[in-house]
């Protein structure tokens, strides 16, 4: 339990509804910015993961040789 909590529970059994109150939403506030914050990071790699998925393979080089005549082969022309 934090801190924030604590005194919120403090503030309620006190009385003080309206600490009690602040002190929540403050709370839920830090929450959700923290977790906004957690969601824009994976938005973003998302994105980026995307845009990678997106671009296309490099060509492989082919070699130029010709397959069927190799040049460990000798000319027949002797």
């Amino acid at each position: 339990m934090t801190d924030n909590i604590r005194d919120a529970i403090t503030a309620l059994q006190h009385g003080d509804s309206a600490q009690f109150k602040d002190t929540v939403n403050q709370e839920l506030m830090s929450r959700a910015m923290d977790h906004i914050k957690i969601q824009k990071i994976a938005q973003g790699q998302a994105f980026f993961d995307d845009q990678e998925a997106e671009v296309e393979p490099e060509l492989e080089v082919q070699d130029e040789t010709d397959p069927e005549v190799s040049e460990e082969q000798p000319d027949e022309e002797v």
